[in-house]
């Protein structure tokens, strides 16, 4: 895969104006420079690519290697005339300084969970559902000093993509939300965490969280996943998250959140459809 990013200036139409930028949450405007990740296909502004040295999404690995535009033809042949001694030196040491700066960009970021337990939470959606989340989240992470909530709002055009990469590397989110079609499938293959245990020693969360009761999310020998209130989505715990307990107190604090307060605007019209993608094997 060609992970060269490359630069582009939005004209007046362009799908992108006025949807917004994945690190600094302003929307694009027409004329504005933006890159788009070569990997998660996520925008950003070409100064927060810049800034941020790459991918701003939670979990892509992509580093800021290069901003241009595309290259223009060299005129006539002059492309092959043979370089100086002069020019091969400057040419070499912006090599090095080129080496420099991206060992300089791959260097690792600070860890804003400074020590905290981490649990990340991965959801599909726009501006709206980040307005709606990160008040929330902010809030709990300034207030506790033993957890960290890394939060990803991710475009639903690039998050089912995401998320079988993320799976498929073993870095996936904590917690992330699917439709009712690859609910199953990622059930069945094991890639979520059986939440049966979870619910019979709360049962008073069974009541809560199911009041159509349990019967769709039940998939071989237990229940992997609990309704969105508002949305026909399913949230869920990865099958290999490194701390399953504290996962779970914190989806059923963020379910607590969602089914008192979730916005009209954002209710089940505004569901992401169905995604048709291809799989990973048995054994997320």
């Amino acid at each position: 895969m060609d992970i060269t990013e490359t630069l582009m200036t939005l004209p007046a139409g362009h799908e992108l104006v006025g949807q917004q930028c994945i690190v600094c949450k302003g929307t694009f405007q027409v004329n504005d420079e933006v890159v788009l990740c070569p990997r998660c296909k996520t925008a950003h502004h070409a100064d927060c690519w810049r800034e941020v040295g790459g991918c701003g999404s939670y979990g892509c690995p992509t580093v800021a290697v290069t901003v241009k535009k595309e290259k223009a033809k060299p005129a006539g042949d002059s492309h092959l005339l043979k370089r100086t001694p002069r020019e091969k030196a400057l040419i070499a040491l912006g090599i090095i300084l080129a080496l420099g700066l991206l060992a300089f960009a791959m260097r690792p970021a600070p860890d804003p969970a400074a020590g905290r337990t981490k649990i990340s939470i991965m959801v599909p959606g726009g501006m709206y559902e980040t307005n709606y989340y990160e008040p929330f989240i902010d809030e709990f992470n300034d207030s506790q000093p033993e957890l960290y909530i890394a939060f990803s709002v991710t475009p639903s055009i690039a998050y089912q993509q995401k998320l079988v990469v993320l799976l498929g590397a073993r870095d996936a989110p904590d917690i992330f939300s699917l439709d009712k079609e690859q609910f199953v499938v990622f059930a069945t293959n094991k890639g979520l965490l059986n939440l049966t245990p979870y619910l019979e020693a709360e049962p008073e969360l069974v009541d809560k969280f199911f009041p159509n009761g349990t019967e769709q999310y039940w998939v071989n020998d237990g229940i992997y996943g609990i309704p969105h209130p508002g949305r026909n989505e399913i949230f869920t715990i990865w099958a290999l998250s490194p701390n399953p307990d504290t996962a779970w107190d914190i989806l059923v604090m963020l379910l607590d959140k969602i089914s008192t307060d979730w916005p009209e605007e954002l209710m089940e019209d505004a569901v992401f459809e169905p995604w048709r993608i291809q799989f990973p094997e048995p054994g997320l």
